[in-house]
């Protein structure tokens, strides 16, 4: 087992959409590409998340993944992002990976 959580969150100018614990089947993957099992149903679809994204630029969507330590839970996550937004957005920017995103400024931002 692994001792990271892997995430998957999206958000846009007026706060998250998605904040999706992808740990288990990231996981259990491994073991079932080797096993010819293929990998299975993912917890959300990323590729409808980038392309909802897509389809909105004017709130200038991002979709990101990162991984974590395994005492942080989804439920943590959504606190903080309820709490703190900016502050959440800012420490998986710095430690994530982007998956979806084009930045471009506008008035009234929850999340810069």
């Amino acid at each position: 087992m692994s001792s990271s959580k892997v995430f998957v969150c999206s958000w846009d100018n007026l706060g998250f959409e998605a904040i999706v614990d992808f740990s288990d089947w990231y996981n259990n993957s491994v073991m079932s590409v080797l096993q010819d099992k293929g990998l299975g149903t993912p917890p959300a679809n990323v590729e409808a998340m980038m392309m909802r994204a897509r389809f909105n630029p004017q709130r200038n969507p991002e979709v990101w993944s990162f991984s974590t330590t395994e005492d942080l839970t989804e439920e943590t996550l959504r606190s903080f992002a309820e709490e703190n937004p900016q502050a959440l957005v800012d420490l998986i920017r710095s430690r994530g990976k982007k998956l979806y995103g084009s930045k471009q400024p506008t008035a009234k931002n929850v999340i810069e």
